[in-house]
């Protein structure tokens, strides 16, 4: 196991202490490892089995079909599925967890007759896209308790961003003209997994030139060409930990002028988001702080024509950077999130993933990104929305620089926030 017992044995005292003030006496609380999936005409094939976040981070075993039950009456009770006697024979064994066989779990739910139950994790009842109204209030105090990183998790996800350090180490002398997109994931990917990586927590992320505006580009066999802008996205995982970084690199004998005011202007609006984001500040904020400082950039260049304050109130900004500032990392490159909502809120043109006020120990990525993307651009609706606050004509000039993101990953913290990944350069 990745975690010690002792802060296995914290998250479920942390756990029950919140659930008690929400359960009745004779409601229970079941969250579900999940079972592999069957590879379609693969016969006794599946894929590769990731267990459900909530029941990893809640005991640390990594086995399918387990169930973990909480109830006032019973308090936590195990329930894991035994290695068999085919898994010896053909995978080599596994690692026995402690917990009652699970053969035996249908007597003990059916035996306690309990009035209600909540199901959490992966299960037959799942209700991910749409979870019912009762469920909600559980997964959230659930959640609540999840998106505060324990000590064990912020180590774990530093010794992830040194790992993944060491592929854009190994980047910095491999990217040059000539080689591809493909070339480059798989030198980043390889040096990563062999720092000790157990895979990748994504599709690597790889935009050359004009490329690089593509938000989540997958690596083609487009060769780099000299003074090409070069995007990289790229993180580490053990154990469904993961890092999530983006840095830029240039081709030529550096950034061209072009290329350096757009760098400029992204580095400023995370640095701006970083330094303002603290505990009880809105998340949102953090957007906004991004937005400004990318929205006077653009106005410095000639690209917009309002002030920054009007081109984030209208969401002309949006036009050039469409995503919202970060997401929540940690377990899985999307942690635990906000609330359950349907419809999220716009800021400055964008959806954000998070719309919540900042605890201490929590774990963000800030990842403001500029981009010149041709489909927005030429894009007749979004023109005619925005046709006093963007000079188009200048705005096309950009073209080819394609775009650039920068992305850390931070500890939000009352007296200075902790980024994991800063010691990645940025040039």
């Amino acid at each position: 196991m990745i975690f010690s017992q002792e802060t296995i044995k914290t998250r479920k005292e942390q756990t029950a202490k919140s659930l008690e003030k929400i359960l009745e006496e004779d409601e229970v609380v079941l969250v579900h490892s999940g079972t592999p999936v069957q590879k379609p005409g693969g016969h006794d094939q599946t894929y590769y089995f990731h267990p459900h976040p909530d029941y990893y981070w809640l005991t640390g075993v990594r086995r399918p079909s387990g169930v973990s039950a909480y109830s006032k009456r019973t308090g936590w009770v195990d329930f894991v599925q035994p290695i068999t006697r085919e898994e010896k024979i053909w995978e080599g064994g596994g690692v026995a967890t402690e917990g009652s066989d699970l053969s035996a779990f249908d007597a003990w739910f059916a035996e306690k007759k309990f009035s209600r139950t909540h199901r959490l994790g992966q299960h037959s009842e799942s209700h991910w896209m749409n979870p019912l109204k009762d469920e909600l209030n559980v997964l959230e105090t659930f959640n609540s308790i999840r998106r505060v990183k324990d000590h064990e998790e912020i180590e774990l996800v530093r010794k992830l961003a040194h790992i993944a350090g060491a592929g854009y180490t190994v980047l910095k002398d491999f990217i040059r003209p000539g080689v591809t997109e493909r070339e480059i994931q798989l030198a980043y990917e390889g040096a990563v997994l062999k720092a000790g990586s157990e895979k990748m927590p994504y599709d690597t992320i790889v935009g050359a030139g004009t490329n690089a505006a593509v938000l989540h580009a997958m690596p083609t066999s487009r060769i780099v060409k000299e003074g090409d802008l070069v995007l990289v996205d790229g993180g580490a995982d053990i154990g469904d930990y993961c890092v999530d970084i983006t840095r830029v690199f240039h081709t030529g004998k550096g950034f061209s002028q072009q290329q350096k005011n757009i760098f400029d202007i992204v580095l400023k609006a995370q640095t701006d988001s970083i330094a303002m984001c603290k505990p009880g500040e809105q998340w949102h904020n953090a957007h906004l702080a991004s937005a400004r400082a990318i929205a006077q950039g653009l106005k410095d260049l000639g690209i917009l024509r309002t002030s920054a304050e009007e081109s984030v109130a209208s969401g002309a900004v949006s036009v050039f950077f469409p995503h919202g500032v970060g997401h929540m990392v940690g377990l899985k490159v999307r942690d635990v999130g906000g609330p359950y909502n349907p419809y999220p809120k716009s800021y400055a043109g964008a959806r954000v993933r998070v719309d919540m006020e900042m605890k201490e120990g929590y774990l963000m990525t800030f990842e403001p990104g500029l981009y010149f993307i041709e489909a927005l651009l030429t894009d007749q609706e979004t023109r005619a929305k925005y046709k006093d606050a963007v000079n188009w004509e200048e705005a096309m000039k950009w073209l080819p620089v394609g775009g650039v993101r920068l992305e850390d990953d931070v500890v939000i913290k009352a007296q200075g926030n902790d980024n994991l990944t800063g010691f990645i350069p940025k040039i």
